[in-house]
């Protein structure tokens, strides 16, 4: 078994620090006869109970959503990860992932994805031209 902070590091893409992108779990809930919304609600305050957030969080290796669970169960680079999750949110620096559609609406976040696939391809061949032509798309979705 590998150890965090031991065997492998636990940080942020470079020039991000104070900054978290996030991303999410996330479960619908139909709309269901009155007398079965009491077992939506229960489902819905098991699921974000503190001990839920952390027994699932641990396993799955990710955070959770809410910033007042303890991270006493949590390795390194889980309790970092939730101290980096509190900050940003306390901090106005915590942003949702373009790639789930929390960070912008579908045109623009499809307009920034056509032009970083183009670059990334190599038909844009330098990053000025990328900017440039980001910039443009971008006012074309608005």
């Amino acid at each position: 078994k590998k150890t965090p902070d031991t065997d492998f590091l636990c940080y942020r893409f470079p020039g991000t620090d104070g900054s978290v992108v996030y991303n999410s779990d996330m479960f619908g809930m139909f709309n269901v006869p009155d007398d079965r919304k009491a077992a939506q609600v229960a489902l819905a305050t098991a699921t974000l109970s503190k001990s839920f957030q952390s027994a699932f969080n641990v396993v799955k290796g990710s955070v959770p959503a809410r910033t007042d669970v303890p991270d006493t169960d949590f390795d390194a680079c889980g309790k970092k990860g939730i101290a980096d999750l509190k900050a940003a949110n306390e901090g106005g620096t915590l942003f949702g992932s373009l790639a789930q559609g929390y960070g912008a609406p579908p045109a623009i976040a499809n307009a920034y994805k056509d032009v970083v696939s183009k670059f990334v391809h190599g038909q844009i061949k330098t990053s000025d031209e990328a900017v440039k032509q980001l910039v443009q798309a971008i006012d074309d979705a608005r």
